[in-house]
């Protein structure tokens, strides 16, 4: 997932020719039914995982089950066939960039009535949620060599975890969720953990995904906040050391 290559490091004692290392990064083509969906700048691993997450997450396919045979080549070809027709002829050739965001975010989504309810009455303790968060800002092994990845994890109470770094967040926390659906595990019952600011496109994909607490060790937008208060999600942020911040659903923090 890195290369090596020749840098040139400047600081106070001047400058010198040294070894750096730097991530790999990927187009990859996810190809529905014979034809381009979308490409995903991402690190060269796990497509499969990501195009499963990515179809759920965009509403595509409801379950695993709706996918009848799905192939990715090393080159980041992903071709997937599903069990239904899908029309792809609107988003044919869009890129999803590198960045934090899945394109733009339709504003008009906090006024939709059939925005899906967290209803899940799942609750963390609070030293649940410090263990979690600890174990998770250690786990990193790309970006402790690299320094440009994100992580994400999805954890339940039985103690199964799921952690994947990735460019962005949104490719991470989408092949978490295809992973969980490829093991049939239930999503709407884990806690799920990124590394990053939640965003609003962070925040509607946790909603859409079912997922009840959504835990960070940054900061919310105004946006975010705002998101989780309409669906009920349980928002945590800045955990931190033995400390966090509950923005919305305190009530699933016990």
């Amino acid at each position: 997932m890195i290369n090596k290559i020749n840098i040139v490091r400047y600081d106070s004692e001047g400058h010198r020719e040294q070894e750096d290392i730097i991530v790999r990064e990927l187009r990859a083509n996810l190809i529905i039914n014979g034809e381009l969906y979308l490409s995903m700048m991402c690190l060269p691993e796990h497509f499969e995982e990501l195009a499963v997450g990515f179809m759920f997450s965009e509403g595509l396919i409801k379950s695993y089950e709706d996918i009848k045979n799905i192939n990715a080549t090393c080159t980041g070809n992903i071709f997937v066939f599903t069990n239904e027709p899908i029309r792809v002829s609107k988003t044919e050739g869009r890129v999803v960039t590198s960045g934090c965001a899945n394109g733009t975010v339709n504003l008009s989504f906090l006024n939709e009535k059939n925005l899906q309810q967290l209803e899940s009455d799942i609750t963390f303790s609070y030293d649940t949620i410090v263990e979690m968060m600890q174990k998770f800002s250690k786990q990193s092994p790309i970006f402790i060599e690299t320094g440009a990845v994100h992580s994400a994890a999805l954890l339940f109470k039985d103690g199964t975890e799921i952690f994947f770094e990735d460019i962005g967040r949104h490719n991470a926390v989408d092949k978490l969720v295809g992973t969980a659906l490829m093991k049939k595990l239930p999503i709407s019952e884990g806690v799920l953990l990124i590394s990053g600011r939640i965003s609003s496109e962070i925040a509607l994909k946790t909603s859409r995904l079912g997922i009840p607490v959504l835990v960070s060790q940054s900061a919310p937008t105004s946006m975010s906040v705002a998101i989780a208060e309409k669906v009920n999600l349980t928002l945590v942020g800045f955990a931190r050391g033995r400390r966090f911040n509950v923005y919305t659903g305190a009530f699933r923090i016990n």
